[in-house]
């Protein structure tokens, strides 16, 4: 038995050793292993490069005195060919309000660009630039992203195509979005975001950044962060969607209620607390502390989720809502009516017209917010300055 068992131990060394040296041991290496990861990277990027285009806009900056003007302003930002016409697919905040656009395309070409319809409640654009032959991106479906899954960034960073590589840490089926870690810059807004397979799964919506909201827009200093971790994509099931209602001309519409409320876990529903005088969930009797337990046989999950399912429902449908008044359900019907937004206008302001006063009282404290740390900004300074004329003693000194 200690003879046998002696030389089994010793053929474990030499099938090892046949198997590193026989044909194509380099390809167990981890070396190999890296070297396919770091090939297959570099073609999702490379092939993708002819349909991002870097986006250049221009427009007049005014002043709080009416008439005022301060000269030119510039926007910097992302977007992706839809077909080789020269439709081309970006975010609102890339080109709003411009006066001129300008597209550079991977060869260096500049071209001018012309707005062409744009959502304000997704804020998904389109433009078009004169041009023949260009390449289309390959569209993928957002629907089967998960966390995890890859990310691959080509965005528009201080006038050069640069890549940023990243991964889905949130897929927010609520408010239809896809959360992003990655490093990415402020112009990277409407960058295309292409999934393992080398297709788009979404383009950039927003950045993380944790002085939005609290500094006002075009404060000094309002976007200290030149580039941020975390990122918000739009789905491209739900962009292209849109991006193809703005190409036949049709008006995008999203449907209302009238409500506002937040979610109570312990009750598995959205708790009323706001209702528009004569909206369509008022002339059907809701009423203030109502718990919306489920819209169209969907069970309510959260307040964004209530939102999402209102949104996408045509105005004029007639809808199913289950509510708890107490202890006694209901299942009133409801004819939407359609959400009245203004161009650029968030979505977190598109739930109703009661959001948007909310909205705005929330802005209003923000800047106070940004008053404040401005204030405490300058007495640090101030402080600073003294310690330096005046050194501080301590004991023993």
């Amino acid at each position: 038995m200690k003879a046998k068992r002696s030389k089994t131990l010793w053929t474990v060394p030499i099938v090892v050793g046949v198997l590193l040296s026989g044909p194509g041991a380099t390809d167990c290496r981890a070396g190999s292993v890296l070297k396919g990861i770091e090939e297959e990277r570099a073609e999702i990027l490379e092939k993708n490069r002819a349909g991002v285009v870097r986006i250049h806009a221009s427009y007049t900056q005014t002043g709080a005195v009416e008439g005022l003007q301060y000269g030119k302003g510039f926007m910097h930002g992302t977007g992706f060919v839809l077909d080789s016409s020269g439709t081309i697919v970006t975010v609102l905040r890339a080109v709003k309000d411009a006066e001129e656009i300008w597209v550079t395309l991977d060869t260096g070409h500049r071209l001018p660009a012309r707005f062409v319809a744009s959502d304000p409640v997704s804020e998904v654009a389109v433009i078009r630039v004169e041009a023949e032959g260009l390449e289309p991106i390959a569209i993928g479906n957002s629907d089967r992203v998960r966390i995890g899954h890859y990310a691959f960034i080509l965005g528009n960073s201080f006038g050069n195509l640069t890549p940023s590589i990243g991964v889905v840490y949130k897929v927010d089926r609520a408010q239809d979005l896809i959360h992003v870690a990655a490093p990415v810059h402020l112009s990277f807004g409407g960058a295309p975001v292409f999934c393992s397979t080398g297709k788009i799964l979404g383009l950039v919506w927003a950045l993380l950044d944790p002085w939005s909201g609290i500094l006002p827009e075009g404060a000094p200093g309002a976007r200290m962060m030149q580039e941020t971790n975390f990122v918000f994509v739009v789905p491209v099931n739900r962009a292209i969607r849109v991006a193809q209602r703005l190409l036949d001309g049709s008006q995008t519409v999203y449907g209302w209620l009238g409500v506002t409320g937040e979610y109570d876990p312990d009750y598995h529903g959205v708790r009323v607390d706001s209702i528009a005088p004569n909206g369509p969930a008022s002339k059907r009797g809701i009423l203030r502390g109502d718990l919306i337990i489920s819209f169209q046989e969907h069970q309510v999950e959260s307040a964004e989720h209530l939102k999402s399912l209102v949104l996408s429902t045509p105005p004029g449908t007639e809808v199913r809502i289950k509510i708890k008044r107490g202890e006694q359900p209901d299942t009133p019907r409801v004819e939407l009516g359609e959400l009245s937004v203004e161009p650029g206008q968030f979505p977190a302001a598109g739930y109703d017209a009661l959001a948007v006063s909310s909205q705005l009282s929330m802005q209003e404290s923000n800047q106070a917010l940004y008053r404040e740390v401005l204030r405490l900004q300058r007495e640090m300074q101030l402080l600073k300055q003294q310690m330096i004329k005046k050194p501080v003693a301590f004991p023993g000194q």
